[in-house]
Order: C-alpha cells, then structure tokens, then sequence
C-alpha cells in the first residue's frame, strides 16, 4: 500500500509540474501587435472624417443611428456610451451615402447579441478570412457589421476586406513599433488620428460637401480640404468651423475665394492666403444641423 501511494504521489507530482508548465506557457505567450481601428479605413472614400466621443456624444448616436435604422434612442445611447472615436470613410452619390467605418471603443460581447439579432432582423454569420484559423460573426441587415475584438467595430463598405487586415495585423508580434499600417498616406492618418477634442475631416471631392454646408453650387477648382468643427462655448447648438482649402493654382484660388466669401459672409479678419494656392477660413459658425445632414447615412 505505501508504494502505491508513493507511485500516486509521483504521478500527482508530475501532474502537477505539468500543469503549472502549461499555465506558465500560457501567460507567457505573446499578446500581438494592438490593431488600431483607423488603420481599417481603406483609401476608396472621397470624405473621411474622425468623430470622437469627447467632440460631439450627439453626434455619435447619430451615426449609430444611421448604421442601425430601427435601433430606439435607448439603444443608440447605450451603443454610443461605449464609443470612443468613430473614423468613418463616406462617398455621397444620387443613391444616397456609402459608408466605412471603424469604431474605437469598449463593446461588451454580451451586449451584441441583444441589439443585432436574428429576431431583430440580422443575418449572423461566421467570416474567416483565407489562410487563418480565425472566426468572426458578421451581422448583415440594413448594413454590415462585425466586432473582431472588444475594442473595434467594422461597419459597412468591404467589410470583409476590414477584416482580412485586421486578422494580419493582429497577428503581428506586439514588438512591431510600426505607428500605423494604413492605406491612407501619413499626413492624413496623423490628422485624423489627433482628432480629440475637435471632429476632424478630410475631403479629397469636396464639392457635395460644400453644397450641403453653403446650400449653394460652388464651381471651385481644388485639390482638397480639411478642417475642424468644434461645439461654439456661446451657442451650445453651433460648430464653429475652421476650412483649409487647397487650390489647383492661384487663379482658381482668387476666383473661389470670392464665392466662399459671398457664401459663407466672411470677414476679413476670418480668411488668410498661404503661398499662391490654399486659404484657410476660421471660426465659421454653423448649425449642428448641417453636419448631421452630411452624415445621414
């Protein structure tokens, strides 16, 4: 009986080594490389633009509202109190808006099932992208959504193609100290990437943007624009807005400047003209309205 019970406290001793070289190979195994959700937006968007939470909380639940037609107030507000920044890729047509979007936030798992569901509506689905062991749920209805960790959301246009990258980035090994792989060059990741206390935009086909903003047809020649919208401290209703224009030369910037001028009533003390091509215009003030209007999707 005692070798028996030496022979057991031998194996228990193994065992137990076992385990605890298991559970030790377990915490050590590498985390991977942390994916960031602007690095998500490819570069087929004429508009891109980063809303975060600290920026305007109205205006997240009204993108969350857009993505999710039928979800009540209760439901918008709930998603949105879980939202950081949203970076969002648009392109506006006769048919209406298309969207891309990544969502930086904290999304509980357990709150998902109860907003997108089949009762609901949503076509759920398993997604795994090729030469990966790796499954994602994918939520099909007015729009197409899937949420690859806790901390991103994939809304939207080439949703699969969202995912593909962001299961080849995080299986990066977390010593990658590459800032950002995205496809959008480094000037406007840097720019929209600092949007914190502001909305941050970029529009490389301005020209609906600018008919929705002024209400009028501008017949301007750019290359692009950029810009800021932030809450006016006076009118808790307003942005005030900052615009940096950049011109294909500067005669279409003499010629655009006078029907921005007329559009938008400038003052002198507004406007300033850098080198011979690009304008920048600040504190316009304008209706929150007009900028949920441009992104009612």
């Amino acid at each position: 009986m005692k070798k028996l019970n030496l022979r057991s406290r031998k194996i228990f001793g193994m065992t137990s080594i076992l385990l605890v070289l298991l559970l030790a190979g377990c915490k050590s195994a590498p985390a991977g490389r942390p994916v960031d959700a602007l690095e998500l937006i490819d570069d087929q968007s004429s508009f891109y633009i980063a809303v975060p939470k600290a920026a305007d909380n109205v205006l997240i639940e009204r993108i969350i509202s857009g993505f999710y037609k039928d979800a009540s107030e209760a439901d918008a507000k709930m998603i949105a109190d879980h939202v950081n920044k949203i970076y969002c890729g648009l392109n506006r047509s006769k048919h209406g808006t298309e969207v891309q979007a990544s969502v930086e936030g904290n999304i509980p798992s357990k709150l998902i099932p109860k907003v997108l569901n089949e009762k609901k509506g949503w076509i759920v689905s398993d997604y795994s992208p090729s030469n990966s062991v790796n499954k994602y749920k994918t939520y099909s209805g007015q729009i197409e959504m899937s949420f690859p960790s806790s901390k991103i959301a994939c809304v939207g246009r080439n949703l699969e193609g969202m995912l593909n990258k962001y299961d080849s980035l995080a299986a990066l090994p977390a010593e990658d100290t590459t800032a950002l792989y995205s496809d959008l060059d480094e000037e406007l990741t840097s720019y929209l990437k600092g949007a914190e206390n502001e909305i941050r935009f970029f529009a490389n086909k301005p020209q609906s943007f600018l008919t929705i903003l002024t209400g009028a047809q501008l017949d301007l020649k750019l290359i692009d624009v950029k810009g800021s919208f932030t809450t006016d401290p006076k009118h808790e209703n307003q942005y005030l807005l900052d615009l940096d224009f950049r011109f294909k030369n500067g005669t279409f910037l003499k010629a655009g400047r006078t029907l921005l001028v007329l559009a938008f009533g400038l003052t002198n003390s507004q406007e300033e003209i850098i080198g011979d091509s690009e304008l920048l215009i600040n504190d316009i003030r304008i209706d929150k309205q007009q900028l949920y209007k441009l992104l009612s999707l």
